[in-house]
């Protein structure tokens, strides 16, 4: 009997319905010498469970078993019902710029197993398989086998892998995404600053520094507040997760923030304020004589606990997230500059050295901020303002998060895979230099990623966040979980890295090469196949320069 399924070794999300026929009888994959390239399977049985194996010299294989995950909104175009970030009402034709019309399922957590054995749902069993390369492997044509033995019979296929004389650069593109340390302890049923905790935590920073993360986020909140009256602060209480960190392969803290918007009178954030109040006293407002001396004792008493620890080198710092978006007007918007600069100027005082790091929409905060982070619509729409920064030898990384939508580049769950690694391509033909998301595992109370993948939005603008948005992770029930969207993100950063060696080498290569799959965040090509082609063109560019 011939067994039917689905293999594929693209950029894109298979679904429990994915149409099933023939199984290939070979696999072509060009990888860099360190590259981990991934396949995704589908077999069809009546059977219980699938024995999937890989065998021949040069790699070993990590399996996971692909759960699939509810959509149960499509992400809006940020134009239709009002802008909203979910169409929270069904469009009657699937917008061109998603992958199917919700709510739908899709094979997105990945679950790692010991062997390959794969259990199966709904007479389907879905595997995902890393290829791993042995250490220093040597550049060449391997002849693998890939098979899988069911109730039915066996299937086996080769695998054909041309591994190229190039190496990626090891954690060479800036990347950091924030995390939660209280959804680790909710989910894992561990608590905070026991041991268990921190086991738990480590197996997290490990999951991240998959992604070539070296950069970690750590939130300041009013537990670092010792007394009131007089103010005075301690933070030893962060020290057993921040030394995790490090001992775990991290490089740079990120620390934050140090104003915030302040509240409405229902309790939400004011999105729209001119006048920003002290993080560690919400109801103080930072302008103010009394919020100058709250704002210095804390940077004081912050600068002499790093110092204590040899991380005041080690350092970023985040003074407001997006101190630019959601101004009414153009005197609100001086009016965050000022206290912004004032901010600033306290954080260089007391931490010499310090870069302060922000995500913005425009360039108008220009001397205050050392990193800029703009999203990526931000970016193009003051194109010309951030590549005047990146001429003058200034940082710019960019992010996603809520949005953009539609049509441009982000990681959501109803988004073409493929996407969430062309982001990375558009960094290296904009010459942008790191990358940002705040959705690591952001699941607030309530939300399991398991029921529903919309993440509830408490600013009080727009409707619910879109599917995905908040996390590259699942909660597992005994570590986390990664996603097809981590390993599409890994491979993006992964890519990064690779374009910056021909940067250096071929300018005119690099952007010729890249200019065949990216026109600009909005504008590109989503076809698998054609990265694939234009991916061993850029390995094979740079093996001439090796």
């Amino acid at each position: 009997m011939e067994l039917t399924g689905m293999v594929t070794t693209r950029e894109e999300f298979l679904y429990p319905d994915s149409l099933c026929g023939r199984l290939p009888e070979e696999l072509q994959i060009t990888m860099a010498g360190n590259g981990r390239p991934g396949i995704q399977l589908i077999l069809e049985t009546s059977g219980k469970k699938v024995n999937f194996f890989l065998k021949g010299k040069g790699f070993c294989g990590e399996w996971y078993e692909m759960k699939d995950i509810p959509v149960e909104y499509n992400t809006g175009d940020g134009v239709s019902q009002g802008g909203a970030m979910v169409l929270e009402t069904p469009p009657g034709v699937k917008p061109d710029y998603v992958t199917r019309l919700a709510p739908f399922r899709v094979y997105d957590c990945l679950c790692r197993t010991d062997s390959g054995e794969i259990s199966v749902k709904n007479r389907k069993a879905a595997a995902y398989l890393c290829l791993v390369p042995d250490k220093d492997l040597e550049p060449g044509e391997y002849h693998l086998s890939l098979g899988a033995e069911t109730e039915e019979g066996f299937w086996e296929g080769g695998v054909s892998v041309k591994v190229c004389s190039v190496r990626i650069p090891e954690d060479a593109f800036p990347v950091t995404n924030w995390f939660s340390l209280e959804a680790i302890s909710r989910f894992h049923h561990v608590e905070m600053g026991t041991p268990e905790y921190l086991d738990m935590l480590r197996v997290y920073i490990r999951a991240m520094r998959r992604l070539h993360q070296k950069i970690f986020y750590i939130q300041l909140d009013e537990k670092c507040v010792n007394t009131k009256e007089p103010i005075a602060f301690d933070f030893e209480y962060l020290t057993p997760v921040i030394q995790c960190f490090f001992e775990e392969g991290m490089e740079i803290m990120e620390i934050g923030a140090l104003l915030h918007r302040g509240f409405l009178p229902d309790g939400s954030p004011d999105m729209y304020t001119d006048s920003f109040t002290c993080m560690m006293d919400k109801n103080l407002k930072f302008d103010t004589l009394e919020g100058y001396v709250h704002t210095v004792k804390l940077v004081q008493a912050l600068a002499s606990y790093l110092k204590k620890h040899g991380w005041e080198k080690k350092i970023l710092f985040h003074i407001h997230d997006e101190p630019d978006i959601h101004v009414k007007d153009r005197e609100a918007l001086e009016a965050r500059r000022r206290q912004y600069y004032l901010a600033a100027g306290i954080l260089r005082k007391y931490l010499p050295g310090v870069q302060i790091i922000e995500a913005v929409d425009t360039a108008e905060f220009y001397g205050g901020v050392d990193i800029w982070v703009p999203g990526t619509a931000g970016y193009e729409k003051k194109k010309a303002e951030f590549d005047q920064l990146i001429r003058l030898g200034e940082t710019v990384w960019t992010y996603v998060c809520c949005g953009p939508e539609g049509e441009w580049l982000n990681r959501f769950l109803d988004f073409h895979l493929i996407r969430g690694r062309l982001l990375f391509w558009g960094c290296a033909r904009n010459r942008i230099s790191g990358f940002l998301h705040w959705g690591f595992n952001q699941f607030p109370g309530g939300m399991d990623p398991f029921k529903g993948t919309s993440c509830p939005n408490d600013t009080g603008i727009g409707t619910a966040f879109p599917c995905g948005d908040s996390f590259l992770v699942y909660p597992g029930k005994e570590e986390p979980e990664i996603s097809m969207r981590l390993e599409a993100q890994r491979r993006g950063a992964e890519d990064a890295a690779l374009w910056g060696l021909l940067l250096k080498k071929d300018p005119q290569l690099h952007d010729r090469l890249l200019d065949q799959m990216f026109t600009n965040n909005h504008t590109y090509s989503r076809d698998p196949e054609k990265l694939d082609r234009v991916y061993a063109q850029l390995l094979e560019s740079l093996e001439k320069y090796s």
